[in-house]
């Protein structure tokens, strides 16, 4: 195994914390490390996943569920990270501190009150460990990241939290800081092994934004967002970045105006759109070989001016391409703050999005090539992380297709690698007065086994598993889920199923 000894410098913005200093990389590395698991984000394990027959295990992760839906009037609009799994140990997002509710709930008093005030809570990422059919915890490390703030009824997130995302690699967990920091955890006890801060760390206004990808060198990317203290929404961005943390642990940064230096051109002179970002939730994705980083900005004032942007792996731009008018001559696509879609590597080296659009809260899951041609589209239910099963020498896409205009019907979707023909639709039959069409499928991150099984989530409550020819294999019940947030779902190396639900763990299997 190669041993890589980390370069630590003040001035390139890494603070020592430990004396731990080699990062070591096994030839198979965690379970389930990262959102979507590989750094291409397909969702895709070589792992055969268990029947769902019963509950394994329940571990509450956000205990504020219930003031934050009172806060919406009863949706749950927070985004999860997905638990990361390697071997016998678990790590979740937990949330502690405290939730000011509003009084009443949803009127916004006491100002600063509900999504207004959600930095009042602490983000930690915390150990367990499977011991005699339990799981046990083992360390809890107390991040200081915050979320970027919600905004006004006008502008902003419009209640939607923000995702914590963690990643690692074999012995070390990476976590998201403050001031666009991230700090890299001995994985056994949860000791901080050294702090990257391209910004220094006390910026409270530079942001760690969307999760954290790492790819199979063990470099570290991630998007970083200035807003301003006052106006975060309403002004123009104070800069935004793209973030590589090299297995040496060196530091380099990038504009998102260098990466789509053309965005203006597409802009009224009297209407400015603001500076290219990130959206909120976005993963960078990277391609197989590891040399180009994909990944998508939009305009600070505008969620209709975006791009598909492909880096080089030295954070050189390599191409970008607008989104607008893809899908059809007048027909927007925005790339919202409010989701949870990153781009998606297929194995022919092609990248999928998914886009929101008018059509009643539906949107495009996006098809480029790998030199940033337009391939086409698929018209789906939004924020969505596709799945990408690899059978031969194609491939298949997993994605959900709400339809949410008329309450339904709400599919499952495999689709061929071209996105023209649909191999299969599922549709959960729950059924019942309020939902003569069934529940919407509330995954954004399904997950695909080494047999093409599929596995995912879905408000009536029930985790899922789909069997290769869209076919039920099972299901199971967890708790009743209505207005629940969308959540990603993992598999471990021994098949068991890790799901989430308003605020819950849980892990089902044989």
């Amino acid at each position: 195994m190669p041993r890589r000894i980390l370069m630590f410098a003040l001035s390139a913005g890494i603070v020592w914390s430990a004396s731990q200093a080699i990062r070591t990389y096994a030839q198979t590395g965690p379970d389930w490390p990262q959102w979507g698991r590989t750094p291409q984000h397909n969702g895709y394990t070589t792992a055969v996943g268990q029947s769902p027959n019963q509950q394994l295990a329940k571990i509450t992760f956000d205990p504020f569920v219930s003031q934050e839906q009172a806060e919406s009037g009863g949706d749950l609009l927070a985004h999860y990270q997905v638990p990361l799994i390697d071997g016998n140990d678990v790590f979740l997002e937990v949330k502690t501190g405290h939730y000011k509710s509003c009084d009443p709930p949803g009127s916004g008093m006491p100002f600063p009150c509900g999504p207004q005030a959600w930095d009042t809570q602490t983000w930690n990422e915390r150990a367990y460990t499977w011991q005699n059919g339990s799981l046990v915890e083992l360390w809890d490390f107390q991040s200081d990241w915050k979320p970027e703030p919600d905004g006004d009824d006008y502008s902003g997130l419009y209640g939607w939290e923000p995702v914590f995302e963690a990643a690692m690699e074999s012995g070390y967990v990476f976590v998201p800081g403050a001031s666009g920091s991230v700090y890299q955890l001995n994985e056994a006890d949860g000791s901080i092994v050294a702090r990257y801060a391209p910004f220094g760390t006390k910026d409270p206004h530079t942001f760690v934004s969307g999760p954290l990808t790492l790819d199979s060198s063990g470099n570290l990317y991630y998007n970083a967002i200035r807003l301003n203290g006052t106006n975060p929404w309403t002004s123009n961005v104070g800069g935004a970045w793209l973030v590589k943390v090299s297995a040496q642990g060196q530091i380099q940064t990038v504009s998102y105006s260098t990466l789509v230096p053309d965005a203006q051109t597409t802009c009224r002179q009297d209407l400015p759109c603001g500076s290219q970002r990130p959206g909120i939730n976005v993963a960078p994705a990277i391609s197989s070989d590891g040399q180009t980083i994909f990944t998508a900005s939009r305009a600070q004032f505008f969620e209709n001016i975006n791009y598909m942007v492909a880096v080089n792996s030295d954070l050189t731009p390599q191409w970008d391409i607008s989104m607008k008018g893809l899908v059809g001559p007048g027909v927007p696509v925005y790339l919202v703050d409010q989701a949870s879609s990153t781009p998606s590597v297929a194995p022919d080296g092609s990248v999928l999005f998914g886009v929101t659009g008018d059509d009643g809260g539906r949107g495009a899951l996006l098809k480029f090539s790998a030199s940033g041609e337009y391939l086409g589209n698929f018209n789906f239910g939004w924020d969505s992380t596709p799945a990408i099963y690899p059978t031969g020498d194609t491939y298949s896409v997993i994605v959900k297709d709400n339809y949410y205009s008329n309450n339904g019907p709400y599919y499952i979707a495999e689709l061929a690698a071209d996105l023209s023909t649909t191999e299969w639709l599922f549709q959960n039959m729950t059924f019942n007065s309020g939902h003569p069409d069934g529940y919407e499928w509330c995954v954004n991150a399904p997950a695909v086994d080494a047999n093409g099984t599929v596995y995912v989530n879905s408000e009536d409550g029930n985790a899922y598993v789909i069997n290769p020819d869209g076919t039920e294999k099972g299901q199971l019940f967890l708790q009743s889920a209505i207005g629940a947030a969308y959540t990603p779902i993992a598999v471990g190396f021994d098949g068991k199923i890790y799901t989430e639900n308003d605020g819950d763990m849980f892990v089902i299997g044989n």
